[in-house]
């Protein structure tokens, strides 16, 4: 084999070589993009879960009262006592929408572990972003999904309104 020979040959092996690098790259960079969008969408559907339960549950424990005849927003649960009755550990037991008020828990995947919390405040429809120190007809439950391996996080929330007919 002559020079020219060798030369073309060692810059094949160079360029297969090379090639083979970027693609083993877009292989990994693909790998991750797919294991975020993963990890992402098990975050929605954590989060999606608790504000399906929680939406099923009734506006406040006054709100079924039946010896309260008109239902007024002082009437309901004041901001300080958001959250679970004495003897509600877990969503099995809660009875209303503001005993999800500072719920966590922790949620274990085949491959992921994340971090869930819960916050429920009292809220203006005008400027459903900002919690209020008052009482009126609607609460805001936040749920916010930390994913503990890569700190990646998530928060959905969802407006709960009081509607009562006579």
């Amino acid at each position: 084999m002559g020079k020219g020979e060798t030369l073309i040959t060692l810059g094949a092996v160079v360029m297969l070589s090379i090639t083979a690098i970027n693609v083993n790259n877009s292989f990994t960079e693909n790998s991750d993009f797919f294991n975020q969008t993963k990890f992402g969408l098990e975050s929605i559907a954590i989060a999606n879960s608790i504000i399906e339960e929680a939406s099923q549950m009734p506006f406040d424990e006054q709100s079924w009262d039946s010896t309260i005849v008109e239902k007024v927003a002082t009437d309901m649960t004041p901001v300080s006592d958001l959250g679970a009755d004495f003897g509600e550990t877990s969503m099995s037991t809660f009875d209303d929408f503001d005993d999800f008020h500072n719920y966590v828990r922790i949620d274990t995947t085949i491959q992921n572990v994340y971090e869930v919390s819960c916050v429920v405040n009292y809220i203006n429809p005008a400027v459903p972003d900002s919690a209020i120190s008052t009482r009126l007809l609607y609460k805001k439950l936040t749920v916010s999904v930390k994913n503990t391996l890569n700190s990646d996080s998530l928060a959905l929330s969802y407006v709960h309104g009081f509607w009562y007919f006579n």
